[in-house]
């Protein structure tokens, strides 16, 4: 285990720095400017994400479904406009936890606004649908993009 230890991380955070790239391509559409497209080709580690050329914040937010833990990528414009959930890393329990795969219907709806517990999956989507809600609180365009 400890020998495959480092290349699971690397695996890990690869992962996650394609999903993020996705969410700022979601958001951002294909304008995003060389500066952003430079630093995403850096691997990304903890903390979020802003463009504020693009209006573009992606937070990281995390949240506990019924089987555990999960991580999510939330691409928001900076008035809180949600453009793109993803799902960063989960442990939760499988078949309550598919509604975190990707692609999932369930996570676009985020970008409609026309978001609902999910029958059978009731304590962990309620659990993304308030770290969501955390997410667009979070927003401070101020402090993220001063003038």
């Amino acid at each position: 285990a400890e020998l495959t230890a480092d290349a699971v991380a690397q695996n890990r955070l690869e992962g996650q720095t394609r999903i993020l790239r996705e969410l700022v391509a979601l958001g951002a559409g294909d304008g995003v400017p060389w500066r952003a497209r430079q630093l995403l080709s850096y691997p990304l580690t903890d903390g979020d994400l802003v463009l504020c050329e693009h209006d573009l914040v992606v937070l990281r937010v995390d949240g506990s479904g019924y089987g555990g833990g999960f991580d999510l990528g939330v691409a928001l414009d900076l008035d809180g406009s949600i453009k793109g959930v993803r799902v960063l890393a989960h442990v939760e329990t499988p078949g309550f936890g598919d509604i975190l795969n990707t692609p999932s219907a369930w996570l676009d709806s985020f970008r409609t606004g026309d978001v609902h517990a999910v029958t059978g999956a009731t304590i962990t989507s309620q659990a993304v649908i308030s770290a969501v809600e955390r997410a667009v609180q979070g927003i401070r365009p101020e402090e993220m993009c001063p003038p």
